[in-house]
């Protein structure tokens, strides 16, 4: 059975770094660079932005740094597989899915582009544009956490 839950990890992660890719291209290819499209005034808006760096632009340029990081990271997220089951371990294995989806989305932009693709961002808060990619990184740590916190990897951890 954990083979199986492996094979639709696989495929759940194949399909977000898809919708990552369509949307940055459709963003990229509609809009127009450095343009703000007000989608909902006050709260939110499109505007594209080639990030060369991480998180509000931190550490721009330094591709080989994101690089040998992102490889990294992808080896720590292997390793963090031999606890993945979707049938027994349901959140961790949707946390891992979700960052390393994101995780892959976002290198693909670094390796081919030299940047990273971000067009969406929020006007009642200063914060960074950020992608699908940084969607799904997001909220798969911050669900990671409360797991190892507050769930059954946290008690199985300890």
């Amino acid at each position: 059975m954990k083979g199986r839950t492996m094979i639709i990890g696989i495929l759940l992660i194949a399909l977000f770094i898809v919708l990552d890719q369509i949307t940055k291209a459709v963003a990229f290819k509609y809009f127009t660079l450095l343009q703000t499209y007000k989608c909902l005034p006050g709260l939110f808006r499109i505007s594209l932005v080639e990030n060369t760096g991480g998180a509000w632009g931190i550490f721009s340029g330094k591709l080989w740094f994101f690089i040998i990081i992102t490889i990294l990271s992808l080896g720590i997220f292997a390793y963090l597989m031999k606890d993945f089951d979707l049938k027994e371990n349901t959140l961790y294995s949707v946390c891992l899915i979700l960052i390393v989806s994101g995780t892959i989305g976002n290198f693909i932009d670094r390796i081919f582009l030299g940047y990273v693709r971000d067009f969406l961002t929020f006007d009642f808060i200063s914060f960074p544009s950020f992608n699908f990619a940084d969607m799904c990184m997001t909220i798969g740590v911050i669900l990671l956490m409360f797991e190892i916190l507050f769930g059954a990897t946290g008690k199985k951890w300890k």
